[in-house]
């Protein structure tokens, strides 16, 4: 869980004239007294700055101003100093009427999931990145849904072979080693059910464990989305009336799934539902205020238990695979020879892999977008856009080492 980083607002002072003689004579003339006595405030600063304009309008000075954004002020700062470039960098607050855009700052392995972020918009300055934790999450309803030794090792090979042209394709190793890894929890390989031991069961055989742990998975995911919202709202500075409000909700929420395997889950709601309705009425400050509450609380969990079902198809469509390769198996089967079995066998699977590649990745990106996104993601921020690079002029290519 990262929260997105603002750009910086940026101006450049240049001109053609010695900037740093300007500064000296500065100086000299007593802002180094200026600067002990307003320590902070850049007097010393807007003084240069002053002193360069009034400088550069002289004879044939040449005087520009430049404002933007940046997302390295320091990098900005040295490359500067490192130019011959006569300018004065100054980063001052953010004018008010303007939105910072910004920053997803990842490792490497996490910028491929930031796609799920982007696809629901840019969050908001005050709200959460959840690629880091979706590193985790996607490829685990993938591959549960995906479930097959043979055919996730192809995933990871040809995500491997297509990242350099196609970056995206980068998800195919994660959700491909999701697949190897559930492959041995179903004991499926090239959709022969039980070419490798089961570590837990054989989906057809007992449906129910199959569709009940994606379930589990989902109103875990979703109580994590809930508290997600709590941190925004610590972010804002609206922590209090999220405890004495969504807070409640949350509790509300997870004494209800836990109810459903300890009594102790039923206290734990309740306690949620008080600490929901009375939080409403401490705000509104009348007693009527309560069956509003109670009246939302009702809207909110009938959404959320929605969404919760709605995991339900992660352990269907593990089940419909299961049901494809049975399908392809027997029909090897009763292809008798051992060419006509290979052949078969190859050719289902090449067919397998093409649909449940794109039902699996739907199914992923939908449940995590519109079940897990709709808890706390907020798409109100501007994404950082640099300007490209320029080309070198001819006389930087001819000082430019040899390489």
């Amino acid at each position: 869980m990262i929260r997105p980083q603002p750009a910086t607002w940026f101006e450049i002072i240049a001109a053609r004239d010695d900037t740093r003689a300007a500064i000296e004579s500065l100086a000299a003339a007593g802002c180094a007294e200026i600067e002990s006595r307003d320590a902070g405030t850049g007097s010393t600063a807007d003084i240069a700055r002053a002193c360069l304009l009034f400088q550069s309008a002289e004879g044939d000075g040449i005087f520009s101003r430049i404002t933007g954004w940046t997302s390295d002020p320091r990098k900005l700062a040295a490359c500067l100093q490192r130019s011959e470039a006569r300018a004065l960098v100054h980063f001052p607050r953010m004018p008010e009427h303007l939105q910072a855009p910004l920053l997803l700052r990842n490792p490497e392995w996490v910028q491929p999931f930031e796609v799920f972020s982007r696809l629901a918009g840019m969050p908001g300055r005050y709200s959460t990145d959840p690629s880091g934790l979706l590193m985790f999450v996607a490829p685990l309803l993938f591959g549960y849904m995906f479930g097959d030794v043979v055919q996730g090792l192809v995933l990871v090979v040809a995500g491997l072979v297509l990242q350099r042209r196609w970056p995206m394709t980068r998800l195919l190793v994660a959700g491909g080693l999701a697949a190897i890894l559930f492959g041995f929890v179903f004991g499926s390989a090239a959709s022969i059910h039980g070419a490798v031991p089961a570590l837990w069961l054989d989906p057809l055989d007992e449906p129910l464990p199959v569709l009940l742990a994606p379930l589990a998975f989902g109103a875990a995911l979703l109580a994590v989305g809930l508290l997600f919202n709590g941190v925004e709202a610590y972010w804002r500075g609206g922590l209090a009336a999220w405890l004495t409000g969504d807070a409640g909700f949350l509790v509300l929420y997870v004494g209800a799934m836990l109810a459903f395997v300890h009594p102790a889950g039923q206290v734990l709601a309740l306690a949620g539902t008080a600490l929901f309705v009375l939080g409403r009425v401490r705000r509104d400050r009348r007693a009527g205020a309560a069956l509003g509450a109670i009246g939302e609380l009702i809207e909110k969990s009938a959404q959320i238990l929605i969404n919760t079902v709605s995991f339900v198809r992660v352990g269907a469509f593990a089940m419909a695979h299961a049901g494809l390769s049975s399908a392809l198996a027997a029909m090897a089967d009763a292809a008798g020879s051992c060419v006509p079995y290979v052949l078969v066998l190859l050719f289902g699977n090449i067919v397998i892999v093409a649909i449940e590649v794109m039902v699996a990745s739907i199914q992923t990106t939908r449940l995590i977008l519109f079940e897990f996104f709709t808890r706390f993601f907020a798409s109100t921020g501007r994404e950082f856009h640099p300007l490209p690079s320029t080309s070198p002029s001819p006389e930087e290519k001819k000082n430019e080492p040899n390489s």
